[in-house]
């Protein structure tokens, strides 16, 4: 009876503990984490950025089908824009652009190879590189020099900001670096959220961007670098909206700036700013234009600077967005 009932016992203590591991699968005395569910899952997928969150994942595959699906080992870049993309991504070209704006620092020992519009051949050629990536904007120029040098090319639009988060897009998924292309894109546009969020409610000016020297200017449209910096803080561009130009940059005629009479005019000069600043005043004031346009009325001529200003640029935008609020809305 006594072993009866001993045994008994057992099975009962076992049944005892068996139900309590089964309440409490935690260690160390803690609340077991409950089952994940289906929209706990989607959650925590929806938390991982991807490059389809950030841009038109359709654009960016029509843009790699220029690279054959091969990742390059040898890439030469021919912009500035195109190479500060390399260096956000941490991966360094064969070889890039001889000029005089300023390359990141890490590239300082990797070779020249010409600038943008006259690349030196001869010097890409000895490289042996799998690829020349230059500026979708000037693709026939470039094309055609490469072409009678049997070079391996492809390009990238990389003129304003959304051509130049979309091949960020594109560099990352060809060069395996997708993650950080992801970090760059995401970090920039919570930087652009902040700018734009900081004019917000404020009476948005009309905005004439023009692009040159004291021989030669052009209207930039809102598809310029400038354009869709004036665009995105809700400037409107007269040479988009009002003058209804279509392309990137037309040559100008006093005419138009009468017609268009922007509350502020920007000038993105290289070479001497002031000097084309005061060129553009001579030419104004022979057309009789002067007394005509608030721009002038109101001292709102204003030339920018150029390491900023001058050429596209995704890690300069930040500086220019704060820059241009400033000049745009005091």
């Amino acid at each position: 009876m006594k072993a009866a009932a001993l045994k008994t016992g057992i099975v009962a203590l076992m049944l005892a503990l068996t139900v309590a591991c089964g309440n409490n699968t935690a260690t160390n005395g803690g609340t077991a984490s409950p089952e994940p569910t289906k929209e706990t899952t989607e959650n925590n997928v929806a938390k991982e950025a991807t490059l389809a969150s950030v841009v038109d994942e359709k654009q960016v595959e029509e843009l790699l089908k220029q690279f054959e699906n091969k990742t390059p080992s040898k890439a030469i870049t021919m912009s500035v824009s195109l190479t500060e993309l390399f260096d956000a991504l941490g991966v360094a070209p064969a070889g890039v652009p001889t000029t005089k704006s300023t390359l990141p620092a890490s590239f300082d020992a990797i070779p020249r190879v010409g600038s943008t519009h006259q690349p030196d051949i001869e010097a890409i050629a000895g490289l042996q590189p799998d690829v020349i990536i230059g500026p979708a904007s000037i693709k026939d120029n470039l094309e055609k020099q490469f072409t009678a040098a049997n070079l391996p090319t492809a390009y990238l639009p990389s003129d304003s900001l959304d051509e130049l988060k979309l091949s960020t897009a594109v560099l990352g998924r060809l060069l395996g670096k997708e993650k950080e292309a992801v970090a760059v894109i995401e970090k920039f546009n919570a930087d652009e959220k902040a700018a734009i969020e900081s004019v917000k409610g404020k009476t948005a000016p009309s905005v004439m961007v023009l692009f040159g020297s004291a021989e030669s200017l052009m209207f930039m449209n809102e598809n310029t670098f400038v354009g869709s910096l004036v665009k995105n803080l809700g400037g409107v561009n007269v040479a988009s909206d009002v003058l209804k130009l279509t392309e990137t940059y037309t040559p100008l005629d006093m005419e138009s700036v009468v017609e268009a009479n922007p509350d502020i005019i920007l000038l993105v000069a290289h070479g001497d700013p002031a000097a084309v600043a005061k060129q553009f005043e001579a030419d104004v004031k022979k057309n009789g234009a002067w007394d005509k346009l608030n721009a002038f009325k109101n001292g709102k001529l204003q030339a920018l600077d150029y390491g900023i200003f001058g050429i596209a640029s995704l890690p300069k935008a930040t500086s220019a967005y704060t820059e241009l609020s400033g000049i745009m809305y005091k």
